[in-house]
């Protein structure tokens, strides 16, 4: 019986995933330091939905809870001006009194989530079952291999390659780093590692290149995810597009097009270290990592999505009280545009490619929207309605697959204003017209808590959005090849 000669090749790099380790460095020391705390206990936290009665009282209690970090209770996630309603995480300390303040106030509420430990618990075991399960499988595969015949191996191995590392669960850093790494090893002709730089623990910023041909002056799409630690699904959903690339290549036409026709520059965590504590530590964990020093108190951690260097903190400039300015909250947007090495990597890096990226995607969660620049101000972008379009043709494909809706529009309209965006800085510095911002499921049943089942969905229906994209970019002659203007 044949053998593939790429199946043996394949098992041989798969072998490696339970091996490789990364090399010991000194930032590291600082890293392990953190490793000791205690992970946070949420037991008994709640998240609420309130809806208030009027917009005074939306207005007054997003005022109140967004000034002070030391209530127990936290905006869960922004508000959005599509929903009246408020969702708050309250800790289990606060929940008797905030409770007590809403029916005070006669506002009603309902528990979205009762017990938030529960279910960051339930979570955790279902990845862990999951990837048992996989690795179990891949095992008999493997002993399995010699089996393989030529015309079934290059489709199963490949699958298994991305099943047995990052599929359908939440991996870590270290597993989607080397994940990447072992892809690149094993397809060398169409995909290699890129570095940006290094996080404030000196962890290695990487990305995937993926493309067919070796044309260094092709058309660039960039895509990045996981600038807030939290927002566990748009690394995942990352690493699902990177699979989709290579796996459609070979029998999937258009896919093959996207890659001989673009290269495809992918970061599924720009924010590794937050991403790493908020594995190890707090899951609920939004920022990066570095330190700050502030009225004698230290404060960890930076906005990066508020951290870029375009109209950094304008909406603090007659507010001493804004969000940006408090270094222990959640939205601190740093001591100075750019303080961050990752938003200095990301930058620079973008800078220096500005010619030919022609897409700038940025992943997040949660809410289901495409939001479009611009982010600081309540203006369109001059060009709102090409991007636009697009989005609304990415919207159709997406809720085409399980009919999940998505709102279009800039943060202004539908969330509030932003400054320091990376898509705004994308579009306003780097010059990149198709700049875009898409938010992915849920809109907070679950919230940045979205079970693992639903990896593969959305994957799948983000990708589907990312495809239509990339085919309404390609008919802007004049903003990929300077014709027809």
């Amino acid at each position: 019986m044949l053998v593939c000669r790429s199946c043996v090749h394949l098992s041989a790099v798969l072998l490696l995933t339970c091996c490789w380790s990364e090399p010991t460095s000194s930032s590291q020391a600082i890293r392990e330091s953190e490793e000791d705390l205690e992970p946070v206990d949420y037991s008994g936290y709640q998240v609420i939905r309130v809806h208030p009665g009027t917009q005074q009282e939306r207005l007054s209690l997003i005022r109140y809870y967004s000034e002070t970090t030391d209530a127990g209770v936290t905006l869960w996630t922004e508000p959005s001006k599509l929903d009246h309603s408020l969702d708050f995480l309250v800790s289990k300390k606060a929940l008797r009194a905030f409770q007590l303040l809403l029916r005070r106030r006669r506002l009603s509420f309902e528990v979205l989530i009762d017990d938030l430990q529960r279910l960051i618990d339930e979570q955790r075991e279902e990845s862990n079952e999951y990837k048992r399960r996989e690795e179990e499988r891949i095992a008999r595969n493997r002993r399995s291999i010699s089996q393989s015949t030529v015309s079934n191996c290059s489709e199963t191995n490949e699958r298994d390659f991305y099943d047995s590392t990052v599929a359908n669960r939440y991996a870590n850093y270290t597993e989607i780093s080397n994940w990447l790494k072992l892809v690149a090893r094993a397809y060398p002709n169409i995909s290699e590692i890129f570095e940006i730089g290094r996080s404030y623990y000196g962890q290695p910023l990487t990305g995937i290149k993926i493309t067919i041909g070796r044309n260094s002056t092709k058309p660039a799409v960039w895509i990045d995810a996981g600038i807030h630690a939290r927002e566990w699904i748009a690394p995942a959903t990352a690493n699902y597009i990177i699979n989709a690339l290579i796996t459609g290549r070979h029998d999937d036409l258009v896919i093959r097009g996207l890659l001989e026709e673009f290269e495809w520059y992918i970061m599924p965590s720009i924010n590794p270290d937050g991403y790493d504590y908020s594995h190890t530590t707090d899951r609920l964990w939004r920022k990066t990592r570095s330190r700050v020093q502030s009225h004698r108190r230290t404060c960890f951690g930076v906005d990066a999505n508020r951290n870029f260097d375009f109209h950094w903190q304008s909406e603090c400039e007659f507010n001493p009280r804004c969000r940006g300015r408090l270094a222990c909250g959640d939205v601190f947007s740093g001591s100075r545009p750019l303080s961050e090495p990752e938003t200095i990597a990301l930058t620079n890096f973008i800078l220096a490619n500005r010619n030919r990226i022609k897409m700038y995607l940025s992943l997040h969660s949660y809410s289901q929207l495409f939001l479009l620049p611009w982010g600081y101000t309540t203006e369109h972008s001059s060009d709102y309605d090409d991007l636009k379009n697009m989005s609304e043709k990415a919207a159709i494909a997406l809720t085409r697959l399980y009919d999940t809706n998505y709102s279009i529009g800039t943060p202004g309209e539908i969330l509030y204003q932003a400054t320091g965006g990376s898509f705004d800085w994308a579009k306003g510095v780097a010059g990149i017209k198709y700049s875009i911002t898409m938010e992915l499921r849920d809109t907070g049943s679950y919230g940045f808590l979205l079970p693992a089942q639903q990896i593969e969905p959305t994957g799948k229906e983000t990708w589907a959005a990312v495809k239509e994209m990339v085919k309404e970019l390609k008919k802007d002659t004049c903003w990929m090849t300077r014709t027809n203007c």
